[in-house]
């Protein structure tokens, strides 16, 4: 939900920041709705665990749309170089390997 949260939150106009902090307390609210500690989505090494990947991967797919509207605004192309269909497409595809990045560093400021 968090990565879908966030793209929500960019839709609306709000900076990356805001986004992000909107998207962590829906992920701690359902963290705690559920008596998870976040602490456990993550392996010793600091990775997250490969089920909890899959499934926030395969959940992400039900706010495609909505992170397809959202990538032209978190990222930044080099100048003169154009947001194509097809750009836009594998960006869309990346984004949850990119949301999957933004949690694993959660972990970090946890620990």
């Amino acid at each position: 939900m968090g990565g879908c949260i966030y793209s929500f939150e960019i839709n609306k106009g709000k900076d990356n920041k805001a986004a992000l902090r909107k998207s962590d307390e829906v992920l701690i609210a359902l963290l705690d709705g559920n008596n998870v500690d976040i602490n456990n989505i993550f392996v010793k090494d600091g990775s997250i665990k490969s089920e909890i990947r899959i499934e926030i991967i395969s959940r992400m797919n039900f706010c495609r749309k909505t992170i397809k509207e959202a990538i032209p605004n978190l990222v930044k192309l080099p100048e003169g170089m154009e947001i194509t269909e097809e750009r836009l497409e594998i960006l869309t595809d990346a984004y949850p390997l990119y949301y999957l990045h933004i949690l694993k560093k959660t972990e970090k400021v946890i620990n």
